[in-house]
């Protein structure tokens, strides 16, 4: 059995709008790196990656993107069904109430295996949908829709260096809310809130019984400095390297880098096999 990448970005030009490719050349420091898609297989290959699961969600005022870019990536990755896995998103705080609905109804349809919200490049707090949080009903149907259909919600936590991003929206603890409310929804912090609210979001991992940790963007050699304790929560961790993120060496070496940390084969074998494929099937997958 393969080895799963949960949380990797492959932006090829053929998805991108002319106004995300000029707003990625502004602001992310290797857009000028053309991913190619062979080569993003090769190394999959080298690596014995299964799949990868390809994360696209709109940003307005980060990357000028929209809901449609979603679809217009499960269309490209099509061509590579068994290869890659796709998860969607909507902009809850942009769309009115029947747009939300259009969009997760078009977006699930058309094969996503989850949803990720990402605050700080949208904006707002994962808990925005309660009366106390501004009351965003657009959030709560997102929640419903994905617990309803079993499928994960992956939500940013930690901080982001890009430009635009607001940090505020960051902390792990507003999912908490979440987790209570929607007690029947997997959710994922991607990044384990790295690097300040670490505690935070293995704190909460181990007290909730929905909420789980990727750990893309962690440095695999120093996983263990933030995560003493990963053997605890075995299984609730999945392996994801945040490709083609600055730091993140490469899909194939990052994952080798991951592959020598001393935990058990259990450990091991739950996080980067087990766990990720009990969440992410890939384009191939039907329901």
């Amino acid at each position: 059995m393969g080895y799963v990448d949960s949380h990797v970005h492959i932006w090829v030009q053929e998805i991108m709008s002319e106004e995300m490719k000029k707003k990625m050349s502004s602001i992310a420091q290797n857009a000028e790196n053309r991913i190619y898609i062979d080569n993003v297989i090769k190394e999959m290959d080298e690596a014995n990656l299964d799949y990868v699961v390809n994360i696209v969600y709109p940003s307005r005022e980060m990357w000028g993107s929209n809901e449609e870019i979603v679809i217009r990536a499960i269309n490209y990755f099509r061509k590579y069904s068994d290869r890659f896995s796709i998860v969607g998103g909507i902009q809850a705080n942009h769309l009115t109430v029947n747009e939300t609905k259009y969009w997760i109804e078009k977006q699930y349809e058309a094969g996503i295996s989850g949803f990720k919200i990402h605050p700080p490049h949208m904006w707002l707090k994962p808990n925005a949908y309660r009366q106390d949080e501004g009351g965003l009903k657009q959030l709560e149907i997102l929640y419903e829709f994905s617990q309803d259909h079993k499928v994960p919600i992956i939500v940013h936590t930690g901080t982001s260096y890009f430009p635009f991003a607001r940090n505020k929206y960051s902390d792990p603890i507003f999912v908490d809310d979440v987790s209570v409310d929607f007690p029947k929804l997997s959710i994922i912090l991607a990044h384990a809130g790295r690097p300040i609210w670490v505690n935070t979001a293995f704190q909460l991992a181990r007290i909730r019984r929905n909420i789980y940790l990727d750990l893309s963007s962690i440095p695999p050699k120093k996983v263990l400095e933030y995560l003493p304790r990963l053997e605890e929560i075995k299984d609730k961790c999945l392996y994801g390297s945040d490709f083609p993120d600055i730091g993140v060496k490469g899909i194939k070496e990052n994952l080798y880098e991951f592959l020598q940390i001393q935990i058990s084969k259990e450990a091991m074998d739950k996080i980067v096999q087990i766990n990720p494929k009990n969440f992410f099937k890939p384009l191939s997958y039907t329901r």
